[in-house]
């Protein structure tokens, strides 16, 4: 998405700054402290306001969303019967049918988000 330097310095000021942005052809990143962005040793904000180049346009950069891994359910009988076990980065809990429904609608979508696209 790209948006102008008038439109990022007031992200800046309400406080909604990305943490990555690209201009002309490099990656800066936000410091939270001195409320500008940088790259080497160059700070943007404040060397624009030095030279007046803030009609330019920036592209924010989106960070890479990953698909979750489906959870793994596994009925155990010697559990009580209103409870199954899933299996959640190869940690074990009890859940019951709602929370077993719930899942499976989840397991649903990823698949179908899986099937949509890369990984």
């Amino acid at each position: 998405m790209k948006i102008t330097m008038y439109e990022l310095l007031g992200l800046v000021k309400d406080g909604k700054a990305p943490k990555k942005i690209k201009y002309v052809n490099s990656i800066w990143e936000y410091d939270k402290e001195t409320k500008d962005y940088f790259h080497d040793d160059l700070w943007l904000i404040y060397s624009m306001n030095s030279i007046g180049l803030t009609e330019r346009e920036v592209e924010i950069l989106e960070e890479e969303k990953k698909i979750p891994e489906k959870s793994i359910l596994d009925v155990d009988s010697d559990v009580n019967e209103s409870y199954d076990i899933v299996i959640i980065n190869d940690a074990e809990y009890e859940i019951n049918k709602v929370e077993r429904y719930m899942l499976g609608k989840i397991n649903e979508i990823i698949d179908y988000l899986k099937s949509k696209g890369d990984e």
